[in-house]
């Protein structure tokens, strides 16, 4: 692993900047989230002294949300550290655009936080008008996130570049769609298991939700029969993944229409991030197809071949062998 992160100035800074940006993202996500949650207490103990001044609910559940978004945003950028190192690890050029793209749209979701925080107070002081609540403060809680955000997903543009250059498609040439379809799926994977949370706010069925909670659990099998599945040439194994997908893209739309509602209760960052996983198992779906269609024609030759063939570094009997020396003609 040292090995590949010290392998050239892109690797080196492209680590470095994915650790500083976790770091930097969650303590500033943090600050939001302890404001959000203060916001959320007074509103509690309002409805606890005052349970007939006006109609709290609505506020308190949205509040709820709002703060799972920011529990869900922190968790992302943890696990966005283990994707920058494997995409190193791997060489993985489909992942460093992925990184890319990902890094730009949680820059956009922080955005969206922000409208959503502002039309939550706006909405409880039209309906509780001689309530006040502590300064919501933007300017230093919001504001900084989402331009700290929009600097890191440039830097990390740029650097992806640098690195897609520097692997080229060497990796994915070797092993065919492998590698390029664990990296949507590892962000689909991630999504899918955050969305399992409190859905009684949404009023989601028991019935659905119980489908719903056997769909995200067996979304890892999933992931495991893909990847046996491509290092086999198991045709039946991708066909039953790429079924599963569709029943995953259907579970996500399912929860989709039941996260959007009315205008007024919309929930606009789940509504958000639940189109961007029915996007990334879209495109997982399309690459499970494209992988199975590639079945046979030399993949598992080059899969078997990086298999047997033992590496100089790695092998004892090879360490002491010396390159031979020039041969010489005597006149």
């Amino acid at each position: 692993m040292l090995q590949r992160i010290n392998e050239s100035k892109a690797t080196q800074f492209f680590v470095l900047t994915s650790v500083l940006q976790s770091i930097i993202d969650t303590s500033l996500e943090t600050r939001v989230y302890l404001r959000n949650m203060n916001a959320r207490k007074e509103l509690e103990n309002i409805e606890r002294s005052n349970p007939y001044i006006c109609d709290i609910d609505p506020s308190i559940a949205r509040m709820k949300n709002i703060t799972e978004e920011n529990i869900i945003f922190i968790s992302f950028q943890i696990f966005q550290v283990w994707f920058c190192f494997n995409a190193i690890y791997n060489q993985n050029t489909i992942q460093i655009i992925t990184i890319a793209a990902v890094n730009f749209c949680c820059a956009c979701l922080s955005i969206v936080q922000l409208l959503e925080v502002k039309k939550w107070y706006h909405d409880f002081e039209l309906a509780c008008s001689g309530l006040k609540l502590s300064e919501r403060n933007h300017l230093t809680n919001d504001i900084p996130l989402i331009i700290t955000l929009m600097v890191f997903a440039t830097i990390i543009s740029l650097l992806s570049w640098k690195l897609y250059r520097q692997f080229g498609w060497n990796i994915y040439k070797k092993i065919g769609g492998d590698i390029s379809m664990q990296a949507i799926e590892s962000c689909s994977v991630f999504g899918i298991i955050l969305s399992v949370n409190d859905q009684d706010d949404k009023d989601l069925p028991k019935g659905f939700y119980l489908v719903h909670i056997g769909v995200t659990t067996m979304i890892i099998i999933n992931q495991i029969l893909g990847y046996r599945s491509i290092r086999k040439e198991m045709k039946l194994g991708m066909i039953l993944v790429c079924s599963f997908w569709v029943v995953i893209i259907i579970d996500f739309c399912i929860l989709l229409k039941y996260s959007i509602g009315t205008v007024a209760d919309s929930w606009y960052f789940y509504t958000v991030f639940l189109s961007v996983g029915i996007t990334l198992s879209l495109l997982s779906l399309i690459w499970s197809v494209r992988v199975k269609n590639n079945f046979g024609k030399g993949l598992q030759d080059h899969i078997d071949q990086e298999i047997r063939e033992p590496k100089a570094g790695n092998n004892p009997s090879l360490k002491d062998v010396k390159k031979p020396h020039q041969w010489v003609i005597d006149d």
